[in-house]
């Protein structure tokens, strides 16, 4: 057992270059924990402590400190223990972060010839007929011909409602995020449905039958309420169908990147061209490059992160991060400088940070320029 007041020295020193060999074995040691491993990885990340050094004057702690705690209630399960160990580990970090500011020369800021501005909530929603509803926070209640109230809007939020069994023939529906946009759908049995931005989903309004089918492409995350008598079936843009009784997970299907569904809580069943696949929580299914279905263990934060409010990269390519941004900020990415697509970048921010302090933290670390002309942003 490693003493935590032990473990705060070792990474102390290891920012510093000053691990004797003794204490690199005992650090190696108290690594070779994969949750250990993932914890060292992003504390000591270079992005991460460029920005915090940069933002400390202007950092609400209050404010972040009701974040932290926010997120950690979200976890099903946690030790307060481990937790107690991150915030102290974070403290001692951000000591030794000098050792990086010396390091790491001063490089040209950002040019921005105009702000870019994040995403929000906003969606439109196509009834049976064809008709195209603008949604966002100010949305009224929504009507459907003889069958009374059907839907309703609040702060950004679409209810779907049962009030008719006249409803059963009405029909299907679908609402849909533009690039830039991002919702919430609670669907007639409760289930709750957010749909990041340039996303899809097609559903009834209201579930009838031995099953509650969906349609859905882009990137959702579901959380399914329990009906054991009424499984809910999942058609993903085409490619696979997930089936699920109550669960929580998220399901990726952008055309320009491998689909993903990634399980939470609960239990799935991936059904593929006559293949089974049954997930468990911290599994993901991956389509692979020959159209096969791939099953692997991940760490769950980074995938939904998104619907908590904030971007988490973790060693990942820049072409992918920033592709991944373009859909929020509604921009367009063009490489001047094809070798960088492949630099790997960790990133850690709220995802109402503004694009360009997201774009300084990176360029803060590596030799890039990026400038940013209306919506199109260059990378050199």
């Amino acid at each position: 057992m490693f003493d935590q007041i032990d473990i705060e020295t070792l990474i102390l020193k290891y920012l510093q270059g000053k691990l004797a060999e003794e204490e690199k074995r005992q650090l190696d040691e108290w690594l070779k924990d994969d949750r250990n491993k993932k914890l060292f990885s992003r504390l000591v990340n270079k992005q991460r402590i460029l920005v915090k050094m940069e933002r400390l004057d202007e950092y609400d702690w209050e404010k972040s400190w009701k974040v932290m705690e926010k997120k950690l209630h979200e976890r099903k399960k946690f030790s307060w223990k481990y937790w107690g160990m991150v915030a102290s580990l974070l403290g001692i970090v951000l000591l030794g972060t000098w050792v990086f500011m010396e390091k790491n020369e001063k490089k040209s800021p950002v040019v921005v010839m105009r702000g870019v501005e994040p995403g929000g909530v906003f969606a439109e929603l196509v009834l049976p007929d064809g008709k195209i509803v603008e949604l966002n926070k100010d949305s009224n209640n929504l009507f459907l011909g003889e069958s009374g109230k059907v839907l309703r809007n609040e702060n950004g939020v679409l209810f779907l409602t049962q009030d008719s069994v006249q409803l059963q023939k009405v029909g299907y529906s679908e609402i849909r995020t533009p690039r830039g946009g991002e919702y919430q759908v609670v669907l007639p049995d409760n289930s709750i449905v957010w749909l990041n931005a340039d996303s899809k989903l097609r559903f009834p309004l209201t579930f009838s039958g031995k099953e509650r089918r969906v349609f859905a492409s882009g990137e959702l995350y579901f959380q399914v309420a329990k009906d054991s008598l009424s499984p809910f079936r999942i058609e993903v843009e085409g490619l696979y169908e997930v089936e699920v009784l109550g669960t929580e997970f998220n399901v990726r299907a952008y055309s320009d990147l491998p689909s993903a569904t990634t399980l939470v809580d609960g239990r799935v069943l991936i059904r593929d061209k006559g293949t089974k696949v049954v997930l468990k929580p911290g599994e993901q299914a991956v389509k692979g490059k020959h159209g096969e279905v791939v099953v692997r263990e991940v760490d769950v934060a980074p995938y939904i992160a998104w619907k908590q409010g904030y971007f988490l990269f973790e060693d990942e390519r820049l072409e992918d991060i920033l592709n991944e941004l373009a859909r929020w900020y509604d921009v367009n990415i063009f490489f001047e400088n094809s070798s960088v697509r492949e630099e790997r970048f960790s990133v850690d921010m709220p995802r109402h940070e503004s694009f360009e302090e997201v774009l300084r933290l990176i360029e803060q670390t590596r030799s890039i320029q990026i400038e940013i002309e209306g919506n199109n942003v260059f990378v050199k």
